[in-house]
């Protein structure tokens, strides 16, 4: 039989999610597949931007998709995406075991430049983001923080700029 719940895990993995998720668009923009690779993303994930790009979610590795997204990135000439604050949904402590998986809703936003852009260099977005998490025991037996992203999809509100920005030379 499963443990209960704790206050102590409850807070500690509210913590790590909160680290998981954080990290993120910090090593989008700071161009780390290594970190998106090892410190955020599940060994499989569904990737759905197709409310912002018209194509069907991605399924693949965590690798794969850091990968991916890191020749995304390197088309702009700078990026900055930021989210927050974020709604980690947990069950409260108590008898109920701990989870195996969380999600997280947040907002978010994101600017692309890239300066020789025909039409001017710069497009911003924002909207609402929903992200599953696993918390994969293997890591947890390492210390590590073992809350990985293994689904993600943002929803646009608002867009304002240049779209031509987005799309390769």
């Amino acid at each position: 039989m499963a443990s209960a719940y704790s206050v102590t895990d409850y807070l500690l993995d509210k913590a790590n999610i909160h680290d998981t998720v954080t990290k993120m668009p910090w090593y989008y923009d700071v161009k780390s597949e290594d970190g998106l690779t090892d410190e955020v993303y599940a060994p499989e994930v569904v990737i759905d931007y197709s409310k912002i790009l018209g194509a069907e979610p991605y399924r693949m590795t965590g690798r794969e998709w850091a990968s991916l997204v890191q020749k995304l990135i390197q088309g702009f000439d700078s990026t900055q995406h930021v989210y927050g604050p974020l709604i980690i949904e947990l069950p409260q402590p108590g008898s109920a075991p701990r989870p195996d998986k969380a999600k997280v809703l947040s907002q978010g936003n994101g600017h692309m430049v890239k300066k020789d852009a025909r039409g001017g260099p710069l497009i911003q977005n924002g909207g609402r983001a929903i992200f599953e998490l696993v918390r994969l025991p293997e890591l947890e037996a390492k210390g590590q923080n073992p809350w990985r992203i293994s689904y993600q999809t943002v929803i646009v509100a608002w867009e304002k700029g240049n779209w031509a920005v987005m799309t390769p030379e």
